[in-house]
């Protein structure tokens, strides 16, 4: 017989062997006691913690010809064949996304149950549908045969249209606490005969981060090496972000302690450690540095600091490269900023710095008919977003805003049509500030957001240009620096700015460095 992985061997067969979620199995089970179901259900949250598992076995139990105490007999011919049966319907909304599959769905659901009271369909990762499939569904759910009962399950409830929410019963799914994970994990270990340590199995439901399905997948990898599972094979094979590292974390970043931080995160780069669970473990710190703030305990950081850090660190959530993201903001809050600046240029802008200070600061090489008297030169003038910011002011004009905004707006509406989600998710909120003949200047509302859209701008040039005919330099800075340039510009009476000439064989690649090394959060209008 073939191998059956754990998680799918140990699925639960009844609510009984159901773990977590004990409040949402006690509804569930008293409205199927109580004959009082709803035609829709939307099961979210988190990975993992059942969601798939509780649609399961509620059409199991439905459907049970003869249930006792809301628990499925097993033994009528509905529960036997509830897996293969035909009443039963799952589909995964990741792959069968489209109007045409929900069309079908509709003219399938006229059609009576075959064997069971009920035919009940199951429509995982729903947030997937696309608009013109959530505007068929929408209709069926309106008005369903009464023989029909839908489960939604989904990890991203914000993106749920609110017609579909207000019509379905809701039931939101939390992470499964360690000394859960951890029964069940001792439980299977003795009956698979896996020998596994106390620390072991503590570690596992760490890293698991409240997912069942996780922790049972972990065991599964680490029971392959057929030898008694401890935390240094663990470590070994997954490494581990402990709460010790995150203090060291913070500490470097009370004492400016850089080669400390950056030895941490080259360790987990090295090992190819999960950011996510890395942001989680920082904001869950800066939670209790919070609180400490709040019961009058001095700290180094204010109370705001700490909740801009917790912001900027949620925006790197699933983010490319979000490692090196993490590290730059916690860098940008150090409070010793001269030493900031040192190890920012140390780590990430380009080697080609240098070279763009001597051709910036070359007087000679700037045209003769870009000059001006009375000029007023940027700070920073040595990176290259510095240039474009400073170019982005240089005749800057309300007149060339105006319709650089009309061209832009055009342009996302194509994109939006296009259903071009990669250029949409980092350009749909960036606020455009200044705009002159050759450079425009876009602010984003944190770091994390500006240096994606910096990464992506040549791209986003080329495009902009085929689609418009406008061929300008872009440069984004977060809100932050946004208002700092604002200010310079205030003060600069005579508004005056100096050509400068970009002469980089690689310019985007040194935006997306230097952009790192400067901003941590955007800009605004000229009047």
């Amino acid at each position: 017989m073939a191998y059956k992985v754990l998680y799918r061997k140990y699925r639960p067969q009844n609510f009984n062997e159901l773990y977590g979620q004990d409040s949402i199995k006690k509804i569930l089970i008293d409205s199927i006691i109580n004959n009082k179901l709803s035609h829709a259900y939307l099961f979210s949250g988190p990975r993992g913690t059942g969601k798939t598992s509780t649609a399961k076995l509620f059409a199991k139990t439905i459907n049970c010809e003869n249930p006792k105490n809301g628990i499925p007999c097993d033994k009528c011919n509905s529960c036997l064949n509830y897996e293969q049966s035909p009443d039963i319907i799952e589909i995964d909304a990741a792959s069968n996304n489209g109007v045409d599959e929900i069309r079908e769905l509709r003219e399938n659901a006229k059609i009576m149950p075959s064997l069971s009271n009920y035919k009940i369909y199951i429509i995982d990762e729903v947030h997937m549908l696309s608009q013109s499939a959530w505007n068929a569904f929408l209709k069926i759910l309106e008005e369903p045969p009464h023989h029909v009962i839908f489960i939604l399950a989904t990890t991203e409830i914000q993106k749920i249209p609110i017609t579909i929410l207000s019509r379905c019963q809701r039931f939101s799914f939390q992470r499964i606490d360690s000394e859960t994970i951890i029964e069940n994990l001792k439980k299977i270990s003795k009956q698979e005969k896996i020998k596994i340590t106390k620390d072991a199995l503590s570690y596992i439901a760490e890293l698991a981060d409240g997912g069942m399905r996780d922790a049972l997948s972990l065991l599964d990898q680490l029971s392959k090496e057929n030898e008694e599972i401890t935390k240094d094979l663990i470590i070994s094979t997954f490494g581990l972000i402990s709460t010790n590292d995150v203090e060291k974390i913070f500490s470097g970043l009370f004492n400016s302690d850089y080669n400390s931080i950056n030895d941490i995160f080259n360790e987990y780069k090295d090992k190819g450690l999960d950011s996510n669970l890395l942001i989680s473990k920082l904001i869950n710190y800066i939670f209790d540095l919070e609180l400490e703030v709040q019961k009058g305990n001095k700290k180094p950081f204010t109370s705001e600091e700490l909740k801009e850090i917790a912001l900027e660190l949620s925006n790197c959530y699933n983010k490319q490269d979000s490692l090196t993201l993490v590290k730059i903001i916690l860098f940008s809050y150090i409070k010793e900023t001269q030493k900031q600046d040192e190890i920012i240029s140390r780590e990430i802008i380009s080697d080609k710095k240098e070279e763009i200070k001597k051709e910036a600061k070359k007087e000679k090489e700037i045209p003769e008919k870009t000059k001006q008297k009375n000029i007023e030169k940027p700070d920073n003038i040595g990176t290259l977003v510095s240039i474009r910011i400073n170019n982005s002011f240089y005749k800057a004009s309300k007149e060339e805003k105006t319709k650089f905004k009309k061209a832009w707006e055009i342009f996302i509406k194509k994109e939006i049509e296009k259903n071009n989600v990669e250029i949409i998710s980092f350009i749909e909120d960036a606020n455009i500030e200044v705009v002159s003949e050759t450079n425009v200047l876009f602010s984003q509302k944190s770091s994390s957001t500006a240096i994606l859209f910096n990464e992506n701008v040549k791209q986003l040039e080329s495009e902009f240009k085929i689609d418009s005919g406008i061929d300008k330099k872009f440069i984004c800075i977060s809100d932050k620096e946004w208002n700092k340039e604002k200010e310079k510009f205030i003060s600069n009476k005579s508004k005056t700015y100096e050509y400068i000439n970009e002469e980089l064989e690689d310019p985007d690649e040194d935006i997306v460095k230097s952009a790192k090394g400067l901003f941590d959060d955007s800009i605004i209008e000229i009047k």
